[in-house]
């Protein structure tokens, strides 16, 4: 049987700008795979700041969580940008708990 993933990315290119869509549920399962592919992409040449778009992402836990906040510890130590755009209203819910909604969510 095969297991389907409960989650997809999409990556999108413009100049130095890079855009991570996210969909379905960002949970443990997921967090190790998260991590690799963000770090990719800020680790891809002349990439200078890269985007999670978050609006399509239906569970979010505080592994997805840490995953993001990795990114955004790498992006600052590489001189690079990192952003969240788009939380659903889930997404929102934990980002404000936690505290990192404001260093994290680029305004719209």
């Amino acid at each position: 049987m095969t297991e389907v993933p409960l989650w997809s990315a999409h990556v999108t290119a413009l100049d130095g700008h890079r855009t991570v869509r996210l969909a379905g549920e960002l949970d443990m399962a997921a967090a190790d795979e998260l991590i690799e592919l963000l770090l990719a992409e800020l680790g891809t040449p002349g990439a200078a700041a890269v985007e999670a778009d978050l609006g399509a992402v239906t569970f979010f836990d505080s592994a997805a969580l840490g995953a993001l906040i990795v990114a955004y510890q790498r992006a600052e130590e590489t001189d690079r940008q990192f952003s969240v755009t788009n939380p659903t209203r889930t997404v929102r819910r934990v980002l404000e708990i936690t505290g990192v909604y404001d260093f994290l969510v680029r305004p719209a």
